[in-house]
Formats: structure tokens, sequence, C-alpha cells
């Protein structure tokens, strides 16, 4: 059963700590107080899972956002939660194309072609295509 939720979630920082990052984030609900989640990544995960630092806000939003739709169920989502390498390996599984680090260099990983094949049409396929140039001289 799909549940409408009225909320508006908004990433307002990081926040670097010994050991870890802090993510947090203001939830706005209509007719509760505001309140302040904060999200937590211990520093080993970000070397151990191969997380990037740039993933990291990302991922907590996501998490947040699939904690808070089940907040019904499980009950109300902590003010402070810590991210897990389960939440990681279930945000590599919901995006197909990921940047991975090997041994200091950078890699670009993508879906497998069968994957690629039913994605949408991005907006730079649709656009009409142009010449680049002086024209007419």
């Amino acid at each position: 059963m799909a549940t409408h939720l009225a909320f508006q979630l908004r990433y307002i920082g990081v926040i670097p700590q010994e050991g870890c990052m802090e993510y947090g984030f203001h939830l706005e609900e209509k007719g509760k107080d505001l309140r302040l989640i904060v999200m937590k990544i211990e520093s080993g995960l970000f070397r151990g899972s191969e997380l990037m630092i740039q993933e990291a806000p990302d991922l907590c939003y996501q998490k947040l956002l699939a904690d808070l739709q089940s907040e019904e169920a499980e009950g109300p989502v902590r003010a402070r939660v810590s991210v897990t390498a389960s939440d990681i390996a279930r945000y590599r599984e919901s995006h197909p194309t990921v940047k991975v680090r090997k041994a200091g260099s950078r890699r670009l990983v993508t879906a497998p072609t069968s994957a690629r094949a039913q994605a949408p049409a991005g907006p730079a396929e649709d656009a009409p295509k142009r010449e680049h140039g002086r024209g007419g001289r």
C-alpha cells in the first residue's frame, strides 16, 4: 500500500569529526516541530567500502528517505543515525553507474548493456544537433 509522505527534507551540510563524518538534515513536517537528523559515517567506511566522500550526502539522503518511509511501521527515525556497510551496499545496488576507487586510480563502472538499454533517452540525445563556428562567412 503506497503512502503519501508530506514532508520537506533539507540537507544542511557536513560536519567533519574525528573518526567520522556527520551529515545534517532538517526534516519539516506539517503540524510538527522541525527535526534535526544527523547521519554518521565512520571514516573506515570511506576506505573499506570504496565509498567516496562526494557520494556520502546522496547516500545519507537516500537512506533517510527510506527510513522515513518505513517510520510508521518501525517507529520514528532517531535524531542520530549511523550508516553501515549494508547501507552502502544497498546504495550501490540502486545506482548502476558508480565511480569505484582502485589502488589510487579511478575508473567508471557501468551497468550491463541490457540495463543501459532500458534507460530512457536523456535530454542531450533528444536535443537537435547544432553546428558550431562562424556561419555565413
